[in-house]
Formats: C-alpha cells, structure tokens, sequence
C-alpha cells in the first residue's frame, strides 16, 4: 500500500514504499512507535547518514529435524537390537550416545531457527533531536534497502534524477 501524502511546494518524491518516503526534501517515515501506524517527516538536513546492518540468520530447521528423526531411530534400533539379541555394554552405550546427541543437537537446531529472526536488512536514519525511523527489509542486502540508502544519498546532495 502506497502512502498518499501531501507534498510541498516544488518537491518530488525520489522513493517510496509502505514504510518510508523519500522526497528530494524531506524524508516521512513513522517517527512514533511502530503500533501508532503514524506517518511525519522532516527536512533532510535533520537527518544524519543511513547505517545499514543485515541481521537475522537462515533457519536450519530441515537439518535439525533431519538429526532429530535420526538420533531417535538409532536409540530405537539399539534398544530393539538390545532386547532382542543382548549387545556388548560398550557397544550398547557408544549407539545410544551417538543416538542422543544427535537427538539433542537436531532438537536445539529446530528450535534456533523458529526463534531466532529471519535474515532482514535493517535500515536507522539517525536524527539530530529526536528518535530515528528505522526500517527493515526481508533478507540479507535487500536491493529496496540498496535503492532507498542510493536515493536518500542522492536527494540528501541535491541531485534531482
């Protein structure tokens, strides 16, 4: 959804998506908390250089489940072959071991990647008095992220394109 907003005097808009706007003027983003859905801008000489990180990591979770599923039929054949046909002690113990941990290891490796945020490019427009309008883009150097951090430098020198 594209925001409306009304412009000023001889001023264009150089970027625009859901989150931010960029005109060769000001820059309007969601200044308050991001629950309050309200859109304000300021002047761009307020506005310090972009700092752009890429946060997050990719989900292991198909390996995980995969270690997971392993481990526990592996401790399931031990405990079979166990009962069935009495194994070594040594042995017995080396399966399970191997079994467990790779139990546990694909467990925390499932677990990690549904807690742990997805891969995002973030974006912080720092200001000279007040708070900063962050925004955030899906996966790692997310060319939106790219064009807006381009076109800000390029409105913020005064170069209309």
């Amino acid at each position: 959804m594209q925001r409306q907003i009304e412009l000023l005097s001889d001023e264009e808009i150089r970027f625009q998506d859901e989150q931010i706007i960029v005109t060769n003027r000001r820059i309007i983003g969601n200044l308050d908390s991001s629950s309050t859905g309200k859109f304000t801008g300021t002047s761009l000489s307020e506005v310090g250089a972009p700092n752009k990180f890429n946060g997050g990591r990719h989900g292991r979770k198909g390996l995980g489940l995969r270690l997971m599923i392993g481990g526990l039929a592996l401790i399931m054949v031990e405990v079979y072959l166990q009962t069935q046909f009495g194994l070594n002690a040594q042995v017995e113990a080396a399966v399970f071991l191997i079994g467990a941990l790779a139990s546990v290891i694909g467990l925390y490796l499932l677990l990690n990647s549904l807690f742990r945020p997805a891969p995002n490019t973030t974006i912080i427009f720092p200001f000279l008095e007040g708070d900063d309008i962050i925004v955030s883009y899906p996966e790692w150097d997310n060319p939106d992220g790219e064009e807006l951090v381009r076109r800000f430098a390029r409105a913020k020198r005064g170069i209309g394109r």
